[in-house]
């Protein structure tokens, strides 16, 4: 084994000493050794060949180091990251809480259950986002369905917050439109995550999401007395229209985009 520990020494003179370079080693030594009965078992025995073979699985150990280094950060990192989330959690519902009853007994207008909502709002908003980054790197079907949810659950938590506060601190009428609002939005956000993502068939998305808006709006519109029910309806033409341009342009591009490959291949077998 002389080989593998003069290998190993000189792969170490590249690493700075540490504690942890130090176990890195002891425990890369107890490996090689254990691999070198492990090769002698199985009938090689020819010393030569072991030590090759070992220095072989082993030929970069500064990157092995780097390695477990970096995972290690990491690990550690994530176990911060839990920590202060669980503090900050605790500490954000302690500061909604005391605001509450602060509120109840200083001001005590029959609304102080808005901080409470806004609070509860606020963190399912942020741990949307956190369960949005954690399967941000998994992509595929679970990452986009998991995403699309968590976004439109914070779309309309936003909108549900929005009518509370409009019908109980401003006596709004028409506050209930901020539902039909949400769903509008949520539509609009879904397509343009589809768009930015990249999803195969996000132009269907936006075919069938732009009359659905247009159709929500009108009624929206109608309901409230901004356009009235004969004109409003236009509303829902122009939206197909919007998606016969979309068609078309779509199109267009398909077609530009094979004439390029075609003139590519023509020239390459050329």
């Amino acid at each position: 084994m002389k080989k593998v520990l003069d290998f190993i020494d000189e792969a170490f003179t590249r690493i700075p000493e540490t504690d942890r370079s130090y176990k890195f080693k002891m425990q890369l030594i107890n490996e090689v050794t254990e691999r070198a009965n492990e090769l002698t078992h199985r009938g090689i025995k020819d010393e030569n060949v072991i030590e090759d073979l070992i220095i072989s699985e082993h030929s970069d150990i500064k990157s092995e180091f780097d390695s477990v280094v970096r995972k290690e950060k990491l690990a550690k990192r994530r176990k911060h990251i839990v920590a202060l989330n669980i503090l900050g959690t605790v500490a954000f519902c302690l500061i909604t809480v005391i605001a509450f009853f602060v509120h109840l007994f200083k001001v005590d207008n029959g609304l102080s259950w808005i901080i409470l909502v806004a609070g509860a709002f606020a963190l399912s908003v942020y741990y949307t986002f956190v369960a949005c980054n954690k399967f941000r790197k998994k992509r595929g079907v679970l990452f986009h369905i998991t995403t699309r949810l968590q976004l439109a659950f914070s779309i309309m938590l936003a909108f549900a917050l929005a009518f509370f506060i409009m019908l109980f601190k401003f006596s709004i009428i028409h506050s209930w439109v901020m539902f039909p609002a949400g769903a509008v939005a949520v539509l609009i956000c879904d397509g343009l995550f589809a768009h930015f993502s990249h999803q195969r068939f996000a132009v269907f998305m936006y075919l069938l999401y732009i009359p659905l808006a247009a159709a929500v709006i009108y009624v929206i519109l109608a309901v409230i007395g901004v356009v009235s029910w004969q004109a409003g309806w236009l509303l829902i033409p122009a939206a197909l229209a919007v998606d016969a341009v979309i068609v078309a342009v779509r199109l267009i591009i398909g077609k530009k985009d094979n004439e390029e490959v075609e003139d590519d291949s023509e020239w390459n077998a050329d």
